[in-house]
């Protein structure tokens, strides 16, 4: 059985991946973009491709740790009416009565933690993780504190760069890790994502019974492929995601979901790309 998260969705979405000897597909989409409905049907036929883990961003207005185009997913969910947090709660309740995958709520700290929303999804049982990309370290194991009573994983970050006495900090009480392959904004597309299995094999040595998930730059089935055959336990994909999503081109959406799922199969030996 796999072992050290807190909340039973993650562990059952975790334990199914590993008994068919594949990575969890981790997508990215900005909660009502580009509209609410809309936003809700994309949502479950990405499930229904190959989405295992909907990690759901939550509106913000100074989304500044992200590339410009999931800046724009932000503007278009606000302008949509996701600004009010009754509808935004709404929409949660809708999305969670319909889904069955786990969901991680990612948004910033003024937005989810300021605002106290996280303890609002967190009681009323809308996510299974927090993604919070802004808070300190100090910040995420408090905020951890809180939500293990709810049997909620705090998702924390780790990039290359750090030495290891941060990495081992950082992996200190962990469950999730978020491993960035590259320094900046999401959704840069010159970025070069190179080294996965040696990051990989590092924060396996401080973390080796938590989930680690690798994203920032897996914009292709590729690249999808690429990470989850340096060893992470789930790959994540935002801004191709939310690109499809700006345009509306639905079916080259779910196509490329499921194209990144068959990259998830561990045996699977094809790069095939987009």
């Amino acid at each position: 059985m796999t072992r050290g998260l807190l909340n039973d969705r993650n562990r059952e979405a975790w334990q199914a991946a590993k008994e068919k000897d594949e990575a969890l597909l981790v997508g990215y989409l900005v909660a009502g973009d580009p509209a609410r409905e809309a936003s809700l049907s994309m949502v479950r036929e990405s499930v229904e491709a190959g989405i295992d883990v909907v990690e759901l961003g939550v509106p913000g207005r100074r989304p500044e740790m992200d590339g410009p185009i999931i800046q724009r997913a932000h503007k278009r969910a606000l302008d949509g009416g996701m600004s009010d947090e009754e509808e935004l709660l709404a929409y949660w309740r809708a999305i969670r009565q319909q889904v069955a995958v786990p969901f991680w709520a990612m948004g910033y700290k003024s937005d989810v933690v300021g605002s106290g929303l996280y303890k609002k999804l967190i009681r009323e049982q809308l996510v299974d993780a927090l993604v919070l990309p802004d808070c300190t370290l100090e910040e995420q194991v408090a905020i951890q504190q809180y939500t293990a009573d709810f049997g909620v994983d705090i998702v924390r970050f780790i990039n290359s760069a750090m030495d290891e006495e941060t990495m081992k900090r950082v992996c200190d009480g962990a469950t999730i890790i978020y491993a960035q392959s590259y320094a900046g904004t999401t959704g840069d597309p010159l970025a070069n994502v190179s080294d996965l299995s040696q990051l990989c094999s590092r924060i396996r040595h401080y973390l080796p019974e938590g989930m680690i998930v690798s994203g920032f730059g897996l914009r292709t089935p590729k690249l999808v492929g690429e990470a989850v055959r340096s060893g992470f336990d789930g790959a994540v994909v935002g801004s191709a995601l939310v690109a499809r999503c700006e345009n509306q081109e639905n079916d080259y959406l779910y196509r490329m979901v499921a194209e990144m799922k068959m990259q998830t199969v561990r045996s699977n030996r094809e790069e095939e790309s987009l």
